[in-house]
């Protein structure tokens, strides 16, 4: 429990050291004699150091939140020490009050400081150097409405012995209306600090580290009488040394200081030295979120209708006039200031300022900061120190922009816009979300010039598509675009922007420009996005085949089985809309072209397969030329085919899954398929002339084999070293070399036309028999019906086999060549295949 002690007129018992500012007391009698009325102290707000747990040989304080000019700070340092005195060197400008230590482990001292214009609230720093490092703790509490000649009017201190109550001295203030502080401190890290009775806390904290650690806090109470206060007491948690040390902060004098009072007032920028006259020139410029800026109030002597500069010069004393920035963007406070409506409006920002003679009724250099941005704020000013209260808003009306917005995409795949295979991977003209993040409070809808991009690899596509409006909770705005292209892009500088969010300033209050840089107290009205990092990775929608022309493998035809006829056409990769993507080209074009199954062909009638010889083509802004190879493996060996026409289609797949919508024919046309057999036949003759044995290229015309006189392929392959001659029989009786004559040059004839030529076999000049085969093949060994083993070297022309074997069309050609035999007794002869 706490409680207050009444004094008992005897002196402090334990108090070990006592030091005090001479002067602070002066008589009561004669302050009351010339005193005028006085002013209420108030409490403005309290700041403390970092309170480690590690030691320290020194404590920093920043000035408390809400301090003004004329408020008066007071500061509380403490150390768990052998130390002592604890306090070797304090921030300039500070007074000490009093130092207090126990003589052993806690040094304490007090110091006030009347703030000027250079103590900025939240920002500037004070530092306090200890003799040595140990757990350490300080803290400043600020109050407004005190003396500034004058502010502790009494003080007392005193050490106290370890105890769970923590007591500071009762004290005689001796004026009326005074401000009571306690201040304790204690040598115990773990230590807590109840609420005195009567008053309030300011700030309570400890370092932690027990034993070794230190407990600080500051309580306080406004007091109507003069006399003696009583011992101040809180308790804790702990049993701990403790100091504490009571202070009176006095009023300062009230009252207008001799000045009129204001009727009414303006707020202007703060770049505007002096009070404009004329109410359009009384402007409010456009300010950055984030970014601190200054603003000037006029003190008027009058409401309406055209105020001026209140003279003589304002003087508000110790009473504070409030002013406050509040967000009016539905007009209330444009239409009544003093109405309900703006009145209960929470300001976004607020200090209070007094008036001095100096300022000749234009108070200068007002700071504020705002972190969020606003499109409509206008200045609220409220001067409760006359009856009545006085309200007033800004003539003007100010806009708070963001510094830019930053732009980011679901499609990021690779920041640095080079891999080519990176994902995830948006198809062109597919829906992708951009965002584009500004600051809280930003509620604007931004816009986008989707030509203001930088691409790779090679072509500009467009970002087409719009933002919502931002979210205002987070300044978040998101839209759906599509982009044209293939690979990556980037958004230049500005290429996502706002130009209407700070519309009420745009006429004058900013200049029509981008500029986060002040000139001539004006930022630019617009703002936009820094360059981008690579969106992508962006991949055609599909691709368009375009189909070309085929070239038969043999004249007009192709045999089943031939490799192979070629196909040409041509291949575009597309986006949505069916436009080329240009940069689908170089790496970034994954569809490889020299590989055949990568096409996906295929056939209406018949299957065709992969040819020896390999695709060609290349990518050139998202266009290929393609040759492509083909031969249909379909030929029978029992039964021959029936002629058809086949058409070749293709479905290319790259490895992003980009292909055609469905299977495509790459000919404008059916090119035709053919059954063949190539048939050697049998001769006889003189053996006094050279033999001729036929060669015919057959086809299957759906009854049966037929010459095919439009072969026009076949002779071009076969060569003299394709024939197999052998099996040479002389015949009985007859002289000379039968064999060596015959072998010397078989011969095929030089011409191949409609579909024949012919086998040459010299003249032995005596008679005999020989066999001769074809080799169809690609070994060394023909397949015909002989049954030897005579070389050759194969003419690569397997699909011209026939069934002459009976074992189906597997074999190659054979006949019989006969010298110095007549003719057959034979009328008719048919050979049936």
């Amino acid at each position: 429990m706490q409680s207050r002690i009444a004094p008992s007129g005897s002196s402090r018992p334990g108090a070990h050291v006592l030091r005090t500012i001479a002067g602070l007391c002066i008589a009561l009698s004669l302050l009351a004699a010339v005193a005028p009325a006085l002013a209420a102290v108030a409490y403005v707000g309290s700041s403390a150091s970092s309170l480690d747990s590690s030691g320290t040989s020194s404590v920093t304080m920043t000035a408390p939140s809400g301090l003004v000019s004329g408020d008066v700070m007071v500061a509380w340092v403490a150390q768990n020490t052998g130390g002592l005195p604890a306090v070797s060197a304090a921030p300039s400008g500070w007074t000490q009050v009093l130092e207090q230590d126990d003589g052993s482990s806690i040094g304490t001292a007090v110091y006030y400081r009347v703030a000027t214009s250079s103590d900025v609230a939240g920002t500037t720093n004070y530092t306090w150097s200890f003799q040595q490092s140990a757990r350490s703790g300080g803290l400043i509490v600020a109050f407004s409405g005190v003396s500034t000649t004058s502010p502790v009017v009494a003080s007392a201190s005193q050490a106290n012995g370890a105890s769970g109550s923590y007591t500071a001295p009762s004290i005689t203030p001796g004026v009326a209306n005074t401000m009571l502080l306690a201040l304790f401190a204690a040598d115990s890290g773990n230590a807590t600090m109840a609420t005195p009775a009567g008053t309030t806390s300011a700030f309570a904290g400890s370092t932690g580290a027990g034993p070794n650690g230190i407990a600080i806090g500051a309580f306080y109470e406004p007091l109507s009488a003069s006399t003696a206060t009583g011992q101040v007491q809180s308790s804790g948690n702990t049993s701990a040394t403790n100091v504490g040390a009571t202070l009176a902060l006095q009023p300062a004098a009230g009252g207008g200081g001799g000045g009129s009072a204001a009727s009414g007032f303006n707020a202007v920028d703060g770049y505007l030295s002096s009070y404009p006259a004329s109410t359009a020139a009384q402007r409010i410029y456009t300010k950055l979120a984030g970014t601190g800026f200054t603003l000037n109030v006029a003190a008027l002597n009058s409401a309406t209708p055209t105020p001026g500069l209140l003279s003589p010069a304002y003087v508000s004393g110790t009473n504070k006039v409030t002013v406050d920035l509040v967000d009016d963007s539905d007009g209330s406070c444009a239409a009544s200031c003093a109405g309900s409506t703006c009145q209960a409006k929470a300001a976004l920002a607020t200090l209070t300022t007094s008036f001095v003679s100096g300022d000749s009724s234009y108070k200068k250099g007002l700071s504020f900061t705002l972190a969020d941005a606003y499109p409509n704020v206008r200045v609220r000013v409220k001067d409760a120190s006359n009856s009545p209260t006085v309200y007033a808003c800004s003539v003007d009306h100010f806009s708070v922009r963001p510094t830019s917005l930053t732009v980011t995409s679901s499609a990021n795949a690779d920041p640095s816009g080079a891999s080519a295979t990176a994902t995830p991977v948006v198809k062109a003209g597919a829906t992708f979300a951009l965002t584009a993040t500004a600051v809280a409070g930003y509620s604007g809808t931004p816009s986008v010039n989707g030509s203001a991009v930088t691409v790779n690899p090679l072509s500009p596509g467009v970002a087409s598509g719009s933002f919502g409006a931002a979210n205002a909770s987070n300044g978040v705005a998101t839209g759906n675009f599509t982009y044209s292209e293939a690979g990556y892009f980037t958004l230049n500088t500005d290429a996502v922007y706002d130009q209407s969010f700070t519309s009420v300033d745009q006429a004058g209050d900013c200049t029509a420009d981008y500029s986060n840089t002040l000139v001539n107290g004006k930022y630019g009205c617009y703002f936009g996005n820094s360059a981008t990092t690579a969106f992508g990775r962006f991949v055609p929608d599909h691709f368009a085949i375009t189909a070309g022309s085929v070239t038969p493998a043999c004249g007009s035809f192709t045999y089943f089985d031939q490799d192979g006829f070629v196909t040409t056409f041509t291949l575009t990769a597309q986006n949505s809309s069916n436009a080329t993507t240009l940069n689908y080209t170089g790496s970034f074009a994954r569809l490889g072209l020299i590989a055949w199954a990568g096409y996906v062909f295929t056939g209406d009638t018949a299957t065709p397969s992969a040819s020896a010889t390999a695709p060609t083509g290349s990518w050139s802004n998202g266009v290929a030329s393609i040759s492509a190879e083909h031969q249909v493996l379909v030929r029978p060996t029992t039964t021959p085919a029936a002629p058809v026409s086949v058409t070749v289609s293709a479905r290319p797949v790259d490895p992003d899954g980009v292909t055609t919508a469905a299977p495509t024919a790459v000919m404008s046309a059916g090119t035709p398929m053919r059954f063949g057999v190539l048939a050697v036949g049998s001769a006889y003759g003189s053996d006094l002339l050279t033999l001729r044995l036929p060669v015919t290229a057959m086809v299957w015309n759906g009854t049966g084999l037929v010459t095919n006189s439009a072969d026009t392929c076949t002779g071009a392959v076969l060569g003299n070293a394709s024939i197999a001659l052998g099996n040479l029989v002389q015949k009985p009786g007859t002289s000379g070399s039968f064999s060596t004559s015959v072998q010397a040059s078989p011969t095929l004839a030089s011409t191949w036309s409609q579909g024949t030529s012919s086998i040459a076999l010299a003249a032995p000049g005596t008679a005999g028999t020989a066999q001769i085969a074809l080799n169809l093949g690609s070994g060394s060994a023909d397949a015909s019906c002989i049954g030897w083993s005579v070389a050759s070297t194969g003419s690569h022309l397997p699909w011209l086999r026939g069934n002459w074997c009976s074992s189906g069309y597997a074999s190659d050609p054979s006949s019989l060549a006969s010298f110095g035999t007549g003719a057959t007794p034979f009328v008719y002869f048919r050979e049936n295949h």
